[in-house]
């Protein structure tokens, strides 16, 4: 089934790219950056780029990338929201809620990492923009590469960085045990559980947990 804003929009790499901008607003990108973390091919970055520019939605600016193993600093081309487009706030605002910020979406990219025994949604997930952390995840067969990955793959759908902290359900339930400042700032303050198979909110709810 077709998105239905791709039609709208002219297609899908466009979508991605005007979400990948407005999500991003106080952000400068290389054109490389751009095109790796919204998974497009440079010629149809290159392509929705030029369009966006035209529609005056972002703007070029010159850049300082670092360079690998030196203090030195390469100047380069980038871009960034214009952030005097007349319509910004609007189309902000319109596409954050039409994109699949939402928990199953979530879980279905995360269960390409494996076998999930703890998952919790806060920040964007449910529309806190001051919390720290979007979601925090564990599972027994723990791998950071492949957890990346999975936020990846959703980072680069809803073209926003997903703020996370991923470990194993040990730690995270030695972490509850110890009321350590990550596990509190996520469960002290607006949240949801989507899994929990190592009873982590029983943990939390408990007199070990509050103190």
């Amino acid at each position: 089934m077709s998105d239905p804003l791709s039609i709208l929009f002219g297609s899908q790499a466009r979508v991605k790219l005007l979400r990948f901008f407005l999500f991003n607003p106080s952000k400068e990108f290389s054109f490389d950056d751009i095109s790796k973390r919204a998974k497009l091919v440079r010629r149809t970055a290159r392509t929705e780029i030029t369009s966006l520019e035209k529609a005056g939605v972002i703007k070029q600016k010159t850049i300082y990338l670092d360079v690998p193993d030196s203090d030195k600093k390469l100047k380069a081309l980038g871009y960034s929201v214009n952030k005097d487009f007349p319509e910004l706030q609007a189309l902000q605002t319109f596409l954050f809620e039409t994109a699949p910020i939402d928990g199953k979406n979530l879980l279905k990219h995360l269960r390409q990492a494996g076998v999930l025994d703890f998952v919790g949604i806060a920040g964007v997930f449910v529309r806190d923009f001051e919390q720290r952390l979007d979601v925090l995840l564990a599972m027994k067969k723990f791998s950071q590469s492949h957890v990346d990955k999975a936020i990846r793959s959703l980072e680069a759908e809803i073209g926003m960085e997903i703020r996370f902290a991923a470990m194993s359900s040990e730690d995270l339930m030695y972490r509850i045990g110890m009321y350590d400042k990550l596990t509190r700032d996520f469960f002290d303050y607006n949240h949801q559980v989507l899994i929990d198979k190592i009873g982590a909110k029983d943990e939390v709810t408990s007199n070990s947990y509050r103190m």
